[in-house]
């Protein structure tokens, strides 16, 4: 049976479309094309040997992580509070080992000191808007990917103090003055930490949330982009 050569360019579309959905993962909307640094895999595999994170109760080896193309990490964890500063993630955060000892140390050492100062009483819970997802930076097709692809990143909505307290960013950033001078020094503060941090100042993606990550910009770890 003789087959057209338009029967045969739309088999050739079908197997295509089908390869698409069964990545799961498409150039155009997630960059699965993009490469993976090797610093990602060096940095991580770095901190999974000095030993600050070890499984608890609360803090497990994430498993089933979806890494279409360049995303996911070697060893991400699924953390539910975090050890060092006593802070539960709601929901359970998923993110690798650089990240996670450093949001746990930003918390302690900072977070936890300008909650006592401020309002005389230290933050239990984090309001978590991302942690882990494979998608490029704020979901734009066709853009590099996001930190978030890589646990790498985290957002936080808001906190909560112990007497229930809640601090959000949205409505404190230009709010109450003492909830507006606590989170815009927990932004400065983040930027002493992480490699970018971004708040309702940075740009429209971010009036409700601060971004934070470990992203590498350029060849090392000096330079970083605090809005």
């Amino acid at each position: 049976m003789l087959v057209s050569a338009h029967d045969r360019w739309l088999k050739l579309i079908l197997v295509f479309a089908a390869s698409l959905v069964l990545t799961g993962c498409m150039d155009l909307f997630t960059g699965w094309g993009n490469p993976r640094e090797a610093w990602r895999n060096r940095v991580e595999a770095e901190c999974n040997q000095t030993g600050e994170l070890a499984a608890h109760a609360y803090l497990q080896p994430a498993r089933g992580l979806k890494t279409p193309g360049s995303c996911g990490a070697q060893s991400p964890f699924s953390i539910v509070s975090a050890r060092q500063s006593q802070v539960t993630f709601k929901p359970a955060a998923v993110m690798a080992c650089p990240m996670a000892v450093t949001v746990d140390g930003w918390l302690a050492q900072d977070v936890q000191q300008i909650a006592l100062f401020t309002f005389g009483e230290p933050v239990a819970h984090i309001d978590v808007a991302a942690s882990y997802s494979c998608r490029t930076r704020n979901s734009k097709p066709g853009a590099k990917m996001s930190e978030h692809a890589y646990a790498n990143a985290l957002d936080i909505r808001g906190f909560q103090l112990v007497s229930g307290r809640r601090i959000d960013v949205e409505s404190g950033w230009r709010g109450a003055p003492d909830e507006a001078q606590f989170l815009r020094a927990t932004h400065r503060s983040a930027c002493r930490y992480f490699k970018t941090v971004i708040g309702p100042d940075g740009d429209r993606h971010h009036r409700d949330h601060f971004h934070i990550d470990l992203a590498w910009h350029g060849k090392d770890r000096s330079y970083v982009y605090c809005k």
